[in-house]
């Protein structure tokens, strides 16, 4: 049987946005963790990856329900699904800076270095002799969550629009301006390398889908740069 030609964008937003497969998980039906109402980023990153609770019966009641979902769900959906919640091991290394690095955890730790988490933040920390060791500073763009809720949404996270442009040595309020430019545009582009990572994954892992992608540009801030405008697909009768 042919595969069916996709997008990853559109591949995402069949996912999360028709099928919602991010609530297709023993976690979310039966409620683990419970998340109390938070108004915080943190905790609303970490509901929208575990899921809603969506129902208040018994246990047994709610692995029925999760089971009629997860039948209904394709296989090849919950194989996305999968691989989107490995994304949150990525950080990004100088964010705010010309050179941002994104690293996993994983990568991190093989390297014999540390995340060291501060009252100031995070922090990379490279090991040298106690003087020598290198600290650098550390963003969580909460990638998972945010491939999700763009997926769902059918958009693309904003990269910060054009940076700030001043004649003579610029004031404390445009470096602060240039500054969180240059952050948007490290999670735009962290985003847009999660995208290309999962759609060569994917291509070889799924058994009904080709995966190719993704049409975002890469950098949007360029003039230069093309890309297509995401449009929803709908799902085949």
């Amino acid at each position: 049987m042919a595969k069916e030609t996709i997008g990853i964008e559109a591949l995402l937003h069949r996912a999360y946005a028709q099928y919602r497969v991010d609530k297709v998980t023993p976690q979310a039906v039966l409620g683990m963790p419970r998340f109390k109402p938070n108004g915080s980023l943190v905790g609303a990153m970490q509901a929208l990856q575990l899921g809603t609770i969506i129902d208040n019966s018994g246990p047994a009641a709610k692995m029925l329900g999760f089971q009629t979902m997860a039948a209904a769900t394709p296989d090849d959906l919950l194989v996305v699904h999968d691989h989107v919640l490995a994304l949150s091991e990525w950080l990004i290394e100088g964010a705010e800076g010309d050179e941002p690095q994104a690293w996993k955890r994983s990568e991190i730790a093989k390297q014999g270095w540390r995340v060291e988490d501060a009252a100031t933040g995070l922090w990379l920390v490279r090991p040298g002799r106690e003087a020598d060791s290198h600290w650098s500073r550390l963003h969580e763009p909460y990638l998972t969550a945010l491939v999700i809720e763009h997926a769902r949404n059918g958009t693309r996270p904003d990269h910060g629009g054009p940076m700030p442009v001043v004649k003579g040595r610029p004031s404390e309020a445009v470096r602060a301006e240039r500054a969180g430019v240059m952050l948007a545009r490290s999670v735009y582009a962290t985003w847009h390398a999660a995208l290309g990572l999962l759609a060569v994954a994917l291509d070889g892992a799924l058994t009904k889908h080709a995966v190719s992608g993704p049409v975002s540009p890469a950098t949007p801030w360029d003039r230069r740069s093309q890309g297509e405008v995401f449009v929803p697909h709908a799902v085949p009768a």
